[in-house]
Formats: structure tokens, sequence, C-alpha cells
């Protein structure tokens, strides 16, 4: 069946007018119309995702879960370029400014995937890029949280907030308040949890932000799967750890053979990228703990902390 979607259309009053007496002029089919078919209407293309960031990288715009998403199934490159901030873009905000409390990596046992900076509860946090809210809700751990898609392929989350003050499908422009500052799910005092994720794999933020200075180290970051199997993927490393270290057990309880005090003592043959590897940690922060440089030597014998 076809629909003239320019057809006029006649009423049975219409018809049973009686004639006027005039001709009815011919009129020629005007071929500029637009005919709707049940078959030409199948061949319409579906835009609506393509109003969403990065569409061609995603497939899905989900609203009510976190982290939909599984990295080792879309991820299927060696490395890619991102381009963090696009021309035509706004340019990159610090979510808040304020002292860094944690950082990435293993954290009382458990993985903590962002970085934690300080705040006053009600103050203002803001989109580091701009993009559209995929997500402002209430999520267990995170508390009011809101996650944002954008031009780069990345998602930021902003957790722990004490109010909401977007909506999913919301666009958004870097340096947009997006809520207030607080400290609900799981925290133990005000603070903003952020982090940084690509295609649902947590990255170190600190790799991409320089916070003493508040801005980009740089505008292109290039994310190698070698990286994420050897510093991103905490549990990864951590399950790895454990068969690396060996596990004795006792009273059915594993129990890790690591040197008491998280002191490591340096063996012939070790550098600080093998022994963050088997610590689940990173050589940045054996470095930081140690007063170290990456390429410090160590000696066998010497023994730094982990």
């Amino acid at each position: 069946m076809f629909l003239n979607v320019n057809a006029t259309i006649i009423s049975d009053d219409d018809r049973n007018k009686p004639d006027d007496g005039k001709k009815a002029k011919v009129k020629r089919d005007d071929t500029t119309k637009f005919v709707i078919s049940e078959e030409n209407l199948a061949e319409i293309p579906d835009t609506t995702q393509f109003l969403f960031p990065s569409h061609d990288l995603y497939t899905t715009w989900d609203t009510s879960s976190a982290h939909p998403y599984n990295f080792n199934e879309s991820f299927k490159l060696d490395s890619v370029v991102l381009t963090l901030v696009n021309e035509g873009d706004g340019a990159f905000s610090m979510p808040i400014k304020g002292n860094l409390t944690s950082t990435f990596g293993w954290r009382r046992y458990r993985p903590h995937y962002g970085t934690d900076i300080d705040l006053d509860i009600g103050d203002q946090v803001v989109s580091t890029f701009d993009g559209m809210v995929r997500l402002a809700k209430y999520c267990q751990g995170y508390g009011n949280c809101v996650i944002i898609r954008h031009n780069n392929g990345l998602e930021t989350v902003y957790a722990h907030l004490s109010k909401l003050l977007v909506e999913p499908g919301q666009c958004i422009s870097a340096g947009s308040i997006l809520g207030l500052g607080g400290n609900t799910g799981r925290s133990t005092g005000a603070h903003l949890h952020f982090e940084m994720r690509y295609l649902g794999q947590a990255l170190d933020t600190e790799d991409f932000i320089d916070y003493e200075k508040g801005e980009l180290k740089n505008n292109f970051f290039t994310l190698r799967k070698i990286d994420v199997d050897t510093k991103y993927d905490l549990r990864a490393l951590h399950t790895r750890h454990k068969k690396d270290v060996g596990y004795s057990h006792k009273n059915g309880k594993s129990i890790a053979k690591l040197t008491k005090g998280g002191i490591y003592k340096i063996k012939s043959g070790d550098n600080l990228a093998k022994i963050a590897k088997r610590n689940h940690t990173t050589v940045k922060a054996l470095c930081k703990k140690n007063g170290l440089k990456p390429s410090s030597k160590l000696r066998a014998g010497q023994r730094i902390k982990v």
C-alpha cells in the first residue's frame, strides 16, 4: 500500500456535494513529491545512533549499566592513538581542582580503578571534555554517578556526588557543571572518584593529566594492548602475581609468601619493571616510594618498598 505524504484527504461529505457544473482542471503528476511505501520505508537508515559520540566505536548506548562493555572482545588492535581534543571541541577542563588522595592501583586488597580528588560537599564538578551524558543515577559503590561519553572515544566517570545536575542524552561541554561533590556510595569521606575508560577498560588518569599543572600531558595518547595487560588490567595482574610469588595454604586460607612490611629484596637480574609486575604495582609507584628513577640501577641484596 502506498501513501502520498502530500495527498489531499477527501471525506464522504466532500464526495456527496453537488457538482457545481464546472469541469475539474486536470493536474499533471508532481514528480517532486515523495511517496512512502512499506518497501522504501525499510531502506531509510536509522540515524538515531549517529547522534551519540563515538557511535562508530561503541555499538550500544546503555543508560542503566555503568560498564556494559567487554574490552577484550571489542579491542582487536595492538594499539590505537587517541586525539583527546579534536578541532572544534571545547578545551580540556579539570573535573575539580584538589589534592589527590588515592591513585590508580590496588588498595586495601581490592583494585582501585580511578583517581580520588579531595573536595568539600557541594563543590561543583565539571566535565573534562565535550560529550554526551550516558548515565546519571545512583550506582552501588559509586553512589550518585555521572558517566559521559566523549568524541575522543573515552568515557569519564564522576562518582560519590551529592547531587546530579544532568540527565542521560544531555550534551555537555568541557567545563560545564554535571553535579556537586559528595560522599555517597562506598566512600569514607567527601571526594571525587574520577575514572577514564576506553571500551570499558579503566586507565590511569595520571597517564593523561598533569594534576599539578591542571592540564593534559599531551593531546595524543597511544593505548597499547600490552599496556593493558601489564598495567591497567588490575585483576588479571593480581591473579598472575599470586601465581608468580606462590601461595601456601594454612587452615584452608591462602597466604602469600611476601616479605613482611612490604619490603622486597633485590635479586640478581631484577629490574623495576619485573618487580612492579610481580607486585601488581607500577614502576612509577615504586620510584615514588623509594626515591628512584626509572633508569636507576638496582643492586642484589638491596631492599625497596613495594
